[in-house]
């Protein structure tokens, strides 16, 4: 049986729920990250579009 070297104590236990809690708010950026370069990105990826022809 493995023995944990270290004791849980009240802050680690507050961190890893924080740690857990946090995933969803760094996907909500992820996605608003990438929301706002595809929206900036647009008109250049047109002016691209009509100088081809």
């Amino acid at each position: 049986m493995n023995k944990r070297k270290r004791p849980i104590t009240a802050g680690h236990v507050i961190f890893e729920v924080f740690f857990i809690l946090s995933y969803p708010f760094i996907a909500a950026f992820s996605v608003a990250v990438t929301v706002l370069v595809w929206i900036f990105s647009l008109p250049s990826r047109l002016i691209a579009l009509f100088s081809r022809k």
